[in-house]
């Protein structure tokens, strides 16, 4: 069987979507699979690593407010199409699996055109723009949180985990002053000055090791205190290792807090956003897996006020890891194989 892999725009979908193809290997040896993905050089990077042939398209972002670049981005859209259309139908594969993101727009269109069999999967707690759309066509939607609408062509499947962090969970030992701020792969200017302001009294009681992107303050140094614009394969010891985590809500990273079982203070993205942090991180909530961050609130106490109270941090970590589901890669895998 031949497979297409699209999704992408960061590595939030470009990760689970190999997560994925790892599994449908395992079931099916002889699978072959290529990348169709975007412009971006990490996202180019990542799936060369794990051995894939990557092929990037044009693409435009998916707005829901009035810009001028709506309109250029509807021709880079349409030129991705007929890129990706190109790509298919030299490759012939048997289907394509989107991981979402803007850019599996123009290729799951171009493999409806083709009549190339289609599974998505979405990650947040309700479908994106991309995926409302992408869902059209596909014989399957599956689902990452059961907080999603499920039933006829909608399945919970669950969010694919790396395999790092499922092979490190439980490996290093706790640090009960060891804070982990994470703003996601590119940082967050609101986190950063979330910490910074707080950082006087956080240091107080704990260690501080923040991922701030490109964005962050690099003049700061204090002691107990590391700041580094991206964490890579340390991300699993460090979350681990962290009594708590500091974080935004996208969907992969609740899913590897839930795989470590670690409780957290999310904060989400509420602006430039369609909301789906704010869901996800409710959702969380709901569960008695994490505290949410709202506007004005002071973080330090929020941090404090978990790691101060063992009984309530240790509620929060079973019932985090409730939330993970062990085998989601390869009950997507198995949809993806037509065997589900």
């Amino acid at each position: 069987m031949k497979v297409a892999l699209t999704g992408g725009g960061t590595l939030g979908h470009v990760i689970p979507a190999l997560s994925v193809w790892d599994e449908i290997v395992r079931i099916c040896p002889d699978a072959t699979a290529f990348y169709i993905g975007s412009t971006r050089e990490r996202d180019r990077l990542t799936v060369e690593k794990a051995g894939l042939v990557y092929h990037a398209v044009s693409t435009g972002k998916l707005r829901r407010y009035f810009s001028p670049e709506n309109l250029a981005d509807v021709f880079r859209t349409a030129a991705g199409f007929f890129q990706a259309r190109s790509v298919l139908a030299r490759e012939k594969p048997d289907v394509l699996f989107s991981k979402g993101g803007y850019v599996s727009v123009p290729v799951v269109l171009a493999a409806a055109s083709l009549g190339i069999r289609i599974v998505t999967h979405e990650s947040d707690s309700s479908l994106g723009l991309a995926n409302r759309i992408n869902s059209r066509f596909a014989s399957r939607v599956c689902l990452g949180l059961a907080a999603a609408s499920e039933g006829g062509r909608f399945i919970h499947t669950g969010n694919p985990v790396r395999q790092d962090v499922v092979m490190t969970a439980g490996t290093a030992a706790q640090e009960d002053d060891l804070i982990l701020v994470l703003g996601g792969s590119q940082g967050a200017k609101e986190v950063n000055e979330l910490v910074y302001a707080s950082l006087d009294r956080l240091l107080e009681h704990h260690r501080v090791y923040h991922q701030c992107g490109s964005g962050g303050d690099f003049s700061i140094r204090r002691d107990g205190y590391t700041q580094t614009e991206f964490i890579g394969e340390d991300l699993p010891v460090l979350m681990a290792r962290a009594a708590l985590v500091v974080s935004r809500a996208g969907a992969g990273t609740l899913s590897e807090l839930a795989a470590m079982g670690r409780a957290s203070v999310l904060v989400p993205l509420r602006k430039a956003s369609r909301g789906d942090q704010v869901e996800n991180a409710e959702f969380m909530r709901s569960c008695g897996a994490a505290v949410v961050y709202n506007e004005g609130d002071d973080l330090a106490a929020l941090v404090s006020g978990v790691t101060e109270n063992t009984c309530m941090r240790l509620d929060m970590e079973r019932r985090a890891h409730a939330l993970y589901v062990p085998d989601a890669a390869r009950r997507i895998a198995n949809i993806v194989l037509g065997s589900d």
